[in-house]
C-alpha cells in the first residue's frame, strides 16, 4: 500500500485529480465487478473516484448496496441522449477539478464517452474486457471503431489474449496504445472441503445472456446419470425466459434454479461443490477467481483470456476444448466428480492457491500508475 501512495496519491492529490468510471450498469459480471471494486479501493487511497452508470436493472437494485461514490444517470444505455447527460456531468466535474480522467468500459460507453467529451479538456481511458464481439463479424465496424478507439489516450486489455485480439482488429498504428492490466478479484474466505455433498451442487454466476452459455450446462446436466445433483445459476438478465423454457422442456424444474442476483455470494460458493463457466465469449475469468478463492474446482470453456485464469496446468481446472459439444461437457463433469472423490482436499487447496495470484491490490496499483502516466503526458 505504501508503494501505491508513493506512486499515485501524492501526484494525483496535488493536481486536484478525479477519475470517473462509465459503464452501462452495476449489475452483471466481471467488468461491472471491476468498476465497483476499483472505485472503492481508489477512494480508500484518498484519490477522488466515482462510478457512473447509465442505469441499473430493477432486479439487482435490492441486492447491491450503493456507496456515495456511485451514481446512476437513470437513462437507457442505448439512448443517444446519454451523450447529453454525460456531457453535463463532465462539465460539472470540471468546475471542481483541474484534471479529469474518464475511464469507459464496454460497448456503449466506448462510443458515447468520446462524443460527450468533444471540446473538453479530459483524458480518456478505455478497458477492453472481451476477446471478440458480434461487431467484428462486419468489417465496416473495424473502421468505425478505429475512429473511436483513437480518441482514447490509453487502452487497457484485461489479458494478453484480449490485447492480441484487439491489436489484430485495430491494426498496428493503434497497437502502441494498448497495454495489459490483469483484473483482480474479490477473495472470499477459503472453505476446506473434505467430501462432496451427497447431492452434488453445481453453481454458475453471471448475467443471463446468450454469451454466458448456461444453456450448454443445463443440457449437459440433463444427461448426467448415476448422481444426485442440483444446479444453481446466480444472476439475472434478458435470457431468463428462454432458460426457464429450456429447464421446463427438459423436466429439470426440481434440479435447476435461476436464483437472480444475490448479495451473499460467498455463502453460495461455500455450499457448492463445482463451479461451471460455459461461456461462449469471455475476456477474463473474474467469477472463476472468486469461486476458486473459496476452494471450488472449475469446469470452463477453453477460451482465449479465460484460459489464462482457468489453466489446464492447475489440477482444479477442467477445460472444455469444444465448448459447443454437450457430450464433452458431460464427460468432463463426470471426470471432475470422479477426480474430486479421490483427492478433494488437494484439489480444493490448489484452487485457493491459484486464485491468490490475482489480487485487487496489484490491479489497483497498476491502474493508478497508468492514470499518473496519462496525466503526465498532458
Amino acid at each position: 500500500m505504501n508503494l501505491l501512495l508513493k506512486s499515485g496519491e501524492k501526484y494525483l492529490m496535488k493536481n486536484k485529480f478525479k477519475i470517473i468510471h462509465i459503464i452501462s450498469s452495476p449489475c452483471g459480471g466481471g467488468a461491472e465487478l471491476l468498476v465497483r471494486e476499483l472505485t472503492k479501493r481508489t477512494n480508500e487511497m484518498s484519490i477522488n473516484c466515482k462510478a457512473v452508470y447509465f442505469n441499473y436493472w430493477a432486479e439487482c437494485a435490492n441486492t447491491i448496496e450503493f456507496s456515495d461514490n456511485e451514481q446512476s444517470l437513470h437513462i437507457n444505455y442505448r439512448n443517444p441522449f446519454s451523450i447529453i447527460s454525460l456531457r453535463r456531468l463532465f462539465k460539472a466535474e470540471l468546475t471542481r477539478y483541474s484534471s479529469l480522467i474518464v475511464h469507459a468500459h464496454l460497448t456503449w460507453p466506448m462510443f458515447f464517452v468520446p462524443l460527450a467529451r468533444i471540446g473538453l479538456p479530459i483524458k480518456l481511458v478505455f478497458t477492453e474486457h472481451a476477446t471478440t464481439n458480434k461487431r467484428r463479424n462486419f468489417n465496416i465496424f473495424r473502421y468505425i471503431e478505429r475512429v473511436f478507439y483513437n480518441q482514447y489516450n490509453s487502452i487497457i486489455a484485461i489479458t494478453d489474449g484480449v490485447k492480441n485480439s484487439l491489436q489484430d482488429w485495430l491494426g498496428s498504428d493503434l497497437s502502441t496504445k494498448v497495454s495489459t492490466i490483469n483484473n483482480g478479484a474479490r477473495f472470499f474466505s477459503y472453505k476446506e472441503r473434505k467430501s462432496l455433498n451427497k447431492c452434488i451442487k453445481f453453481i454458475s454466476v453471471g448475467s443471463l445472456i446468450s454469451k454466458k452459455g448456461f444453456d450448454r450446462t443445463i443440457k449437459a446436466l440433463s444427461q448426467l446419470e448415476g448422481f444426485d445433483w442440483r444446479y444453481e445459476i446466480v444472476g439475472e438478465g434478458p435470457s431468463r425466459r428462454e432458460l426457464e423454457q429450456l429447464i421446463v422442456s427438459l423436466g429439470l424444474e426440481d434440479k435447476v434454479t435461476l436464483s437472480g442476483w444475490c448479495s451473499k455470494l460467498e455463502e453460495k460458493y461455500h455450499n457448492a461443490d463445482i463451479q461451471l463457466i460455459p461461456s461462449r465469449f469471455e475476456g477474463f475469468g473474474l467469477i472463476a477467481i472468486e469461486g476458486m478463492s473459496t476452494g471450488l474446482p472449475v469446469i470452463a470453456s477453453d477460451l482465449t483470456g479465460l484460459n489464462e485464469v482457468v489453466s489446464s496446468s492447475v489440477d482444479s481446472c477442467f477445460l472444455i476444448k469444444d465448448s459447443n459439444n454437450i457430450v464433452e461437457w458431460l464427460d468432463q463433469i463426470k471426470l471432475c466428480i470422479n477426480t474430486l472423490e479421490k483427492d478433494l482436499v488437494h484439489i480444493s487447496k490448489e484452487s485457493y492457491l491459484h486464485s491468490q495470484k490475482f489480487s485487487l491490490e496489484k490491479m489497483t496499483k497498476n491502474y493508478i500508475d497508468l492514470y499518473r502516466k496519462v496525466l503526465k503526458n498532458e
